[in-house]
């Protein structure tokens, strides 16, 4: 009986699993944000806007 149950149902798991996955991604992500020290999210912050050292 289990087993049936399992077969039949489970295309209803694999959204809950995708779920989970993104929300455990953006949890971490926030978190590593939320942690971060002030002079590295400065430099962070500032790198689309460094002039590059590259001659056109």
């Amino acid at each position: 009986m289990f087993h049936r149950v399992l077969h039949e149902q489970w295309t209803s798991i694999i959204p809950v699993i995708s779920f989970v996955l993104i929300s455990g991604v953006f949890i971490i992500a926030t978190i590593r944000a939320l942690r971060m020290k002030k002079g590295e999210r400065e430099h962070l912050s500032s790198l689309p806007l460094e002039d590059s050292n590259v001659e056109h």
